[in-house]
């Protein structure tokens, strides 16, 4: 009966309310930043007792969430050795790459961010916060009447636990069934789907219920059937999750090209994610097409969900990955780069499958190159040497910008044909080229995980094949 581990004050202050002020629940990540402090990317450590406790709430998150993590239990007599490797001296510390997240409801609002398990409208997030606080304070009641270490005598422990189930217990349980009826479909504390709130308190009724007093009376109460039915459904739930499997890692499916699909891929190596790099052959693509929503690419597969459209998922990725700045000015800039880029690749797309006469797209295409791609490579170089660093587009650090910056020069610089047209260029932006060179170089140096495709064959090789084919039927009609 370890409660006291249970007991803590609310906190005195809430963290800092998004920029973006929608009621609608969005189940994505959330920018690093928003908590004034980046978390280096990698496998997560939770310390905590061997007991759900006050770490119960966070290892269902991250369960809920699919984040592989090592869940490292304490043994209490090994405490007393165990207890200065830790900033507080006390548990839980959600610890990554050395660094250690300390105080279980700041952590718990980190993660909720991070993996999209809080609302971003500042209404919204305080009705959770308050949910989370009247949990504390039922801990608080519950853990002055059952903690060991209380200095009451017995006979007085036993009247303040009768007066606990006889009015605290029933005034903080009508609040929560309260919160419940509020709801749609009373599934849950706050909202249509799970939040923090919610793995909060289930956390707590676990711990609870390793009391066979407070499960009898948990059991046995008839006045609250909704919270008696949410605590039944949410577990359910969880434990459904855990049945589903070890966790997946990410697939992004597109051509054996880079195309539009390689600033995903860029990005999720920089991220150090380990994804699946599934490279479907043109030749496999009919068969393939119609398994895929909205029957193209690339498609990404996260979270058990699948993700279209490019420029939406790179979005996602970003501020999953903490690529994608909060603030205005530099939102914009990122932003503005990216579509100028994607006005780069959407104009070779526009000319070469045109399906015009050879003529007239071999004009398309020299307009391309000598007019268009100068011009949106000027404008790129321009803002690069805006940014005092030089090292990257926006910022001091990689930012979705570059991703698509480097994507798209990839893989005009890996096909042959583009290749001989797209180097004069970059050379009157040598800014820019010198980025260009230097960052591809930087981002080469990471591997995660070979690309799995139905035959080896590089995107240079297939370009090499196709223009040597292309040479000999024009021979051959000679």
């Amino acid at each position: 009966l370890f409660f006291f581990l249970m007991i803590r004050r609310p906190p005195r202050s809430t963290p800092k309310p998004s920029s973006a002020a929608s009621d609608v629940y969005k189940r994505q990540g959330i920018n690093a930043e928003y908590m004034g402090y980046k978390m280096e990317k990698g496998p997560m450590k939770l310390y905590y007792f061997d007991m759900p406790g006050r770490a119960e709430g966070i290892r269902m998150l991250l369960h809920h969430a699919g984040v592989p993590f090592e869940d490292v239990r304490i043994k209490f007599e090994n405490w007393p050795a165990e207890k200065p490797k830790f900033e507080l001296g006390q548990v839980p510390v959600l610890e990554c790459h050395g660094k250690q997240l300390t105080q279980s409801y700041a952590i718990m609002l980190y993660l909720g961010r991070l993996y999209g398990y809080m609302y971003t409208c500042p209404y919204a997030s305080s009705e959770i916060l308050a949910i989370m606080n009247t949990w504390d304070d039922f801990n608080m009641k519950f853990g002055s009447a059952f903690m060991p270490q209380s200095p009451f005598e017995p006979a007085q422990k036993t009247a303040m636990q009768e007066e606990f189930f006889k009015t605290d217990f029933n005034f903080f349980m009508g609040f929560f069934e309260g919160k419940l009826k509020a709801g749609e479909k009373h599934d849950y504390l706050f909202g249509n789907q799970i939040t923090v709130a919610d793995f909060y308190a289930l956390g707590t009724y676990k711990q609870m219920r390793t009391d066979p007093r407070v499960a009898g009376k948990y059991d046995t109460q008839t006045e609250f059937p909704l919270m008696k039915a949410y605590f039944a459904a949410r577990l359910k739930e969880l434990e459904d999750k855990g049945k589903a499997g070890p966790f997946k890692k990410p697939k992004l499916s597109y051509f054996d090209m880079p195309g539009r699909g390689e600033a995903c891929r860029l990005l999720l190596r920089q991220a150090k994610v380990d994804f699946e790099d599934a490279r479907i052959g043109f030749q496999d693509w009919p068969k393939l097409k119609d398994s895929f929503p909205l029957k193209q690419l690339p498609v990404l597969e996260i979270d058990g969900r699948q993700l279209v459209q490019n420029d939406a998922i790179m979005q996602f990725l970003s501020i999953r990955y903490d690529f994608l700045p909060m603030k205005p000015d530099k939102y914009y800039r990122v932003i503005f780069l990216a579509n100028t880029v994607r006005d780069i690749y959407d104009g070779y797309v526009r000319y070469y499958f045109s399906g015009l006469p050879e003529a007239a797209k071999t004009k398309m295409e020299t307009d391309y190159f000598t007019n268009s791609v100068p011009v949106l490579l000027k404008a790129i170089e321009k803002r690069l040497t805006e940014n005092k660093s030089q090292e990257y587009l926006v910022g001091r650090k990689y930012s979705m910008a570059d991703f698509y910056m480097l994507g798209v020069s990839k893989w005009l610089l890996l096909n042959p044909q583009t290749q001989a047209k797209y180097e004069p260029i970059l050379k009157t932006v040598p800014v820019l080229k010198l980025y260009i060179e230097k960052r591809l170089k930087d981002l080469s140096l990471i591997h995660i995980s070979e690309p799995t495709r139905p035959e080896r064959i590089s995107y240079a090789v297939f370009c090499l094949k196709k223009k040597n084919k292309h040479q000999k039927t024009k021979t051959t009609r000679k």
